[in-house]
């Protein structure tokens, strides 16, 4: 693999860490629209991979994550108040930039699909959000617009939220990159964890093999070298097998993003809560409980 083929991959990778993280930011100022921090944090996001888009020659992903900055700067500086459709369409706008990061995977170019009503959206949003007029959104059932792309048809009708604070003149929009999540860790190829684990294994067999020599010799003088030996071996397996282990609450993160769109869906008030975000699973174990999950989700709200 060459090294623009290298630098893609992490492109890829890091991108869709960042829309993960986007999906529970939007869900989060939803609930606080005033939040500067979780503000400035998608902008910085939106900006990072627009930047990088250009840099990689993504035309369509550029112009969309352009629009969708943009939209962000207007609701840093004030001249935008958050609104119901404004987390739509951004949530929108994530879903296409992950369907054109899956084409680029899968293909090496983006999609060939017309995203032009989207950025006519956010424009439109643009255009008209200095009418503040008229009472705060207030969800309540039946009162929410169906999500997804109606979302962003309608956006340009939408009632603001007035909870976000304007930004200072003194502080500058700045273009820094997006914090990685996963700062201060490093990606391992699962390929490569399955064959150091089964190494430890083998190891730990070994170990046992000459563990069975020193007990018929407690006198052995190599009794204190199998002792250490065995140790560092056992130290060894379950460091291995703790880079396997995942946080539930990766798995769980996405399903704030999937109770919101629901509960728009069928028109009912829903909230989830989860508890013990730290438990660490294998990642085979979380892969296989996602879609059960998910279903659990589903019916209970539908």
């Amino acid at each position: 693999m060459g090294e623009m083929d290298l630098a893609i991959q992490e492109f890829l990778i890091e991108s869709r860490e960042n829309l993960d993280q986007l999906d529970r930011d939007l869900i989060a100022i939803e609930k606080d629209p005033g939040s500067r921090e979780t503000l400035d944090r998608m902008f910085r996001t939106f900006h990072t991979i627009k930047g990088t888009c250009g840099f990689f020659d993504f035309p369509r992903l550029e112009t969309v994550t352009h629009a969708g900055e943009g939209l962000l700067c207007d609701l840093r500086e004030g001249r935008l108040a958050w609104s119901l459709a404004i987390t739509g369409i951004l949530l929108e706008l994530v879903d296409v930039v992950r369907r054109h990061l899956a084409g680029i995977e899968r293909t090496g170019t983006e999609l060939e699909e017309d995203d032009s009503f989207l950025v006519e959206a956010l424009g439109r949003l643009r255009d008209r959000g200095h009418d503040t007029s008229g009472p705060p959104i207030v969800p309540g059932p039946g009162s929410i617009a169906t999500p997804a792309r109606p979302v962003a048809r309608a956006a340009a009708a939408a009632t603001p939220f007035s909870g976000l604070a304007p930004a200072s003149r003194g502080e500058p929009a700045d273009g820094s990159p997006a914090a990685s999540p996963s700062e201060g860790t490093i990606r391992a190829d699962v390929g490569l964890l399955d064959k150091l684990m089964n190494l430890v294994g083998e190891l730990v067999l070994a170990r046992n093999q000459i563990f069975r020599f020193t007990v018929d010799d407690p006198t052995s003088s190599i009794q204190g070298a199998v002792q250490r030996l065995s140790l560092i071996t056992s130290e060894l397996q379950e460091g291995v097998m703790r880079t396997r282990m995942q946080p539930i609450g990766n798995l769980w993160n996405r399903f704030p993003r999937l109770v919101r769109d629901l509960s728009l869906q069928c028109g009912k008030r829903a909230k989830i809560e989860m508890v013990g975000k730290a438990t660490g699973l294998d990642k085979t174990v979380l892969e296989a409980i996602k879609d059960p999950l998910t279903h659990l989700i589903r019916n209970a709200i539908d």
